[in-house]
């Protein structure tokens, strides 16, 4: 569960951000260097909001990649 950092409120979490244009899921990686495509997806990006005041988190759907990536490191 997480809570607002401004109000305290429970956050409805889980949510999606949609790329506009395309309606893609916005990922966070980190780029190859080799080819155009990323080598290493971290997870999807998700949102949780704040129903009382709007307050907008983003954060990582899945710690345990980043968390294998850099144990390679």
């Amino acid at each position: 569960m997480r809570k607002c950092i401004r109000c305290d409120a429970e956050m409805i979490e889980d949510l999606d951000l949609k790329e506009p244009m395309h309606s893609s899921i916005l990922r966070v990686t980190r780029p190859n260097t080799v080819g155009l495509m990323p080598k290493n997806n971290f997870g999807d990006v998700k949102a949780a909001v704040c129903p009382v005041c709007g307050y907008l988190e983003t954060y990582l759907s899945r710690l345990d990649k980043i968390q294998k990536y850099l144990d390679t490191v």
